[in-house]
């Protein structure tokens, strides 16, 4: 599947999504997105996301917006990523109450440690809303349709790496104990930390689908690999438990 997404553009490398927000206006949405298909040599996106919060643009205007691309068949299933979870709601319901194709995917990044999502951003001043929190969960729960695509689900190759140390908002007294219980099944499983992590999303109870980078062969096969490794509840609670 190719999916892509519009909203933000980085400057530069090394720069931000934020740093060159397009909006989600019906012009952008539009716009955007035969650009993607242009520069991708596709007639049609499977996925379509909306990258970041666009709050001075109507939520209806963008449903519609996206909705009009999936009725002309040059856009297949519609995601959304940082986004609150209450708008995301709102949209979806905007689009039920007309009829129209609403969000189905959720990429946030998710990953088996918990960061805290208390620290203010320039982007996020109430709080990181890029990461999966119990409002999310909860949302995820109670809505079956909606899938989580989790990004960044082994944090840059922290896990494993002493040169990629983990980010400041996952140090935290919570951190600890995870890793502690993390290690203890990948000892019992005879697999790497990683795969421990990516089993621990696809054979949860929620709808999870890891969105892992590689930049070696090596590393794509560990990671397919992580696909044949179940669990078992006793590991899960072990997991789950630790706090």
């Amino acid at each position: 599947m190719i999916a892509t997404k519009l909203g933000a553009r980085p400057l530069a490398p090394g720069t931000g999504f934020v740093d060159n927000p397009e909006g989600l206006s019906a012009k952008v949405i539009r716009e955007s997105a035969e650009r993607s298909r242009e520069r991708l040599g596709v007639d049609k996106l499977d996925v379509l996301y909306a990258h970041i919060e666009d709050q001075n643009v109507p939520l209806r205007e963008t449903v519609e917006g996206f909705a009009e691309l999936v009725a002309e068949g040059t856009v297949g299933i519609l995601g959304v990523s940082n986004h609150a979870t209450w708008r995301v709601e709102r949209a979806r319901a905007l689009a039920a109450a007309a009829g129209l194709p609403g969000y189905e995917l959720l990429q946030y990044q998710h990953s088996y440690l918990r960061p805290r999502t208390d620290l203010p951003s320039e982007f996020f001043p109430d709080g990181s809303i890029g990461t999966v929190g119990p409002d999310l969960l909860s949302y995820l729960r109670a809505e079956p349709g909606l899938t989580l695509v989790a990004y960044s689900p082994l944090l840059a190759g922290a896990y494993t790496r002493e040169d990629k140390p983990l980010p400041a908002d996952y140090d935290h007294p919570g951190t600890p104990p995870r890793l502690a219980a993390l290690r203890e099944v990948a000892k019992e499983t005879g697999a790497s930390v990683n795969q421990v992590v990516l089993a621990w999303q696809l054979g949860g109870p929620l709808p999870i689908v890891p969105l892992a980078g590689a930049s070696s062969v090596a590393q794509l096969e560990e990671n397919l690999a992580a696909v044949d490794l179940e669990l078992t509840a006793e590991q899960r609670q072990l997991l789950d438990s630790a706090v």
